[in-house]
């Protein structure tokens, strides 16, 4: 006669079960973004070093107007989720923001320019802003104010590589020397050593760039204008409930005024002069 024994689970086997469960929800929640952060009651910001006026950490805070920018988000965020929420601060580089956001290091980040190719890697959501390209000229060359004056064999420009100002430099000057560095710094140094005679870059970060280097002409916001409108990022999960509050959020946040508002204050912050922006610029 077959012997029939009841199974009684072990300590150890309900441990592991619950462990088991436990995982499984992590799982899901780490499947949706939305769900995630409600569990965790943190939205983690990717935040760059001395990048003002976007993000910069000053006097034991980060400050910027991306970092007013995200703060803005997570209290609407709070309000939707009826429940507290509090700032993470993950440090990145614009080289590396894509891949920590793709590897769930990082829940949003403010100040990406828009590409197909970063459409297709991550969420990005708005615009919310846009922003002319310009170029930073090495003190004592001045060609003008069109890209057509810079469109020459003899003019070496320097750009961020894998950037959207380099996109933008190799669309708009195909014959010009386009020397890709890849880093801001080494796109400056680029000019400060005379192997190029211009920087492309957007008009507040060629601002910024100019104040804080003595030997740069300031920016010149380069005819036809061609502006980059900005977006914010996040991550492709399973359920993307949280990139289309983003993308809602977003849009309700510029048409309000308070993107340029932010803006604005934060180029104050840094000591840029709003009155040298382009008349027609709209953000």
């Amino acid at each position: 006669m077959r012997e029939i024994v009841d199974f009684v689970p072990t300590r150890r086997t309900m441990l592991a079960g619950i462990a088991a469960m436990v995982g499984s929800r992590r799982a899901l929640a780490a499947n949706s973004t939305w769900e995630a952060i409600g569990d965790s009651g943190v939205v983690r910001f990717g935040v760059l070093q001395k990048h003002a006026p976007y993000h910069n950490f000053e006097d034991g805070k980060w400050v910027g107007f991306a970092i007013r920018m995200g703060l803005d988000c997570m209290q609407a965020l709070s309000a939707a989720m009826q429940k507290p929420l509090r700032p993470e601060y993950v440090e990145t580089t614009l080289g590396t923001v894509i891949l920590d956001i793709q590897a769930n290091r990082l829940d949003l980040y403010f100040g990406l320019t828009a590409s197909e190719e970063r459409r297709r890697a991550i969420s990005l959501f708005g615009p919310i802003y846009e922003l002319p390209e310009c170029a930073i000229n090495t003190q004592g060359f001045d060609p003008g104010d069109s890209w057509a004056d810079y469109d020459k064999p003899s003019v070496a420009v320097s750009v961020v590589m894998g950037s959207t100002d380099e996109q933008a430099a190799r669309k708009m000057l195909p014959h010009a020397d386009i020397r890709a560095l890849k880093s801001t710094a080494e796109a400056i140094l680029d000019i400060q050593s005379g192997n190029s005679k211009a920087m492309i870059n957007t008009v507040l970060s060629g601002m910024m760039a100019a104040r804080q280097t003595p030997n740069l002409g300031p920016p010149v916001v380069l005819q036809p204008l061609l502006s980059q409108p900005s977006m914010g990022g996040t991550r492709r999960d399973g359920d993307g409930k949280f990139a289309a509050f983003c993308e809602e959020w977003a849009k309700q946040y510029r048409a309000s005024g308070q993107a340029k508002q932010a803006i604005l204050e934060a180029m104050q912050h840094s000591g840029l002069d709003a009155s040298k922006l382009p008349p027609t610029l709209q953000f």
